[in-house]
């Protein structure tokens, strides 16, 4: 059944709330229970949509970035991790996968309904792996939906392990490239909605075993989306994302583009290894 809220919940509360997750352990092959949450008659908010599209690199905001849904639902994906029902701890989830689909451009006037619910578990290598799937819906359609993938880690057995399998190797010929700041978990927390203290300072993130804080993989996201729309030449249809490595901050990245028929693969390199961040495509 259907939760349905009277309106968004306010992040900052319910990180605090996740703080009390700490303390689940569970045990076993869990089954996630069917959450599921909806807030009908959503708007757009101007100055967060401009925050937003500031931080992220967006040129102009005629039409909402693709991945501007995704914060504007970040507080119902947090109001469902942190039910008492859901049987992981919040923080220390990892997000790998990230897949948008766009079907049709937004404008900041536009108000529909979003909705989140949480899909069934599957055992992987590294844990138990699950989907954050989200919708907005208007007049009566689907106008955007999202299908985030994430990790509650734990040990894997010993006949599980292996090599881990490699990304195939890609011929990216292009190259843009940019800084990621110190203080840009912060600024970004602020219009993502996402207080997840791997990402805010260097000591909150040694609390969960990082050497200093990481970029969100949701502004590294939108950051390549942002330089890639220029590519493009019109509002992208698709955004899939793997999350690959993380950004320490402060970072300095390059990403390597190659076009396609109808869209762009990517990937995010770092400028002073050979590691990579994320890949992925946009069409």
């Amino acid at each position: 059944m259907t939760e349905v809220l009277p309106r968004i919940p306010d992040a900052g509360r319910l990180y605090l709330k996740a703080a009390g997750t700490l303390t689940k352990k569970p045990r076993g092959e869990p089954a996630l229970p069917p959450l599921e949450v909806r807030v009908e008659d959503v708007g757009v908010d101007a100055g967060h949509l401009a925050d937003y599209a500031a931080i992220c690199g967006f040129d102009e905001i005629e039409h909402l970035p693709i991945t501007f849904p995704h914060v504007m639902a970040g507080a119902l994906h947090l109001h469902l991790l942190t039910q008492k029902r859901f049987p992981f701890p919040l923080l220390g989830l990892v997000h790998i996968r990230n897949d948008i689909r766009q079907h049709r451009p937004l404008t900041a006037d536009t108000r529909f309904s979003l909705g989140a619910r949480i899909g069934e578990a599957r055992a992987v290598r590294q844990g138990i792996e699950f989907d954050v799937m989200t919708e907005a819906t208007a007049d009566g359609e689907t106008v955007w939906s999202e299908t985030s993938t994430m990790l509650h880690r734990r040990p894997a057995p010993k006949t599980a392990a292996g090599p881990r399998p490699q990304a195939p190797a890609t011929p990216l010929a292009e190259y843009r490239s940019f800084a990621a700041p110190d203080d840009i978990g912060r600024r970004y927390a602020k219009v993502g909605r996402d207080y997840n203290p791997i990402h805010l300072a260097p000591w909150t993130a040694k609390l969960f075993g990082f050497k200093r804080h990481i970029a969100h993989g949701m502004w590294s996201a939108a950051r390549c989306a942002a330089a890639l729309e220029r590519e493009l030449g019109r509002p992208p249809e698709a955004l899939s994302v793997q999350f690959r490595q993380p950004l320490f901050l402060p970072g300095k990245v390059a990403l390597k583009l190659l076009r396609g028929d109808g869209g762009i693969d990517f990937s995010l390199l770092s400028a002073r290894s050979d590691k990579t961040h994320l890949t992925g495509v946009l069409r």
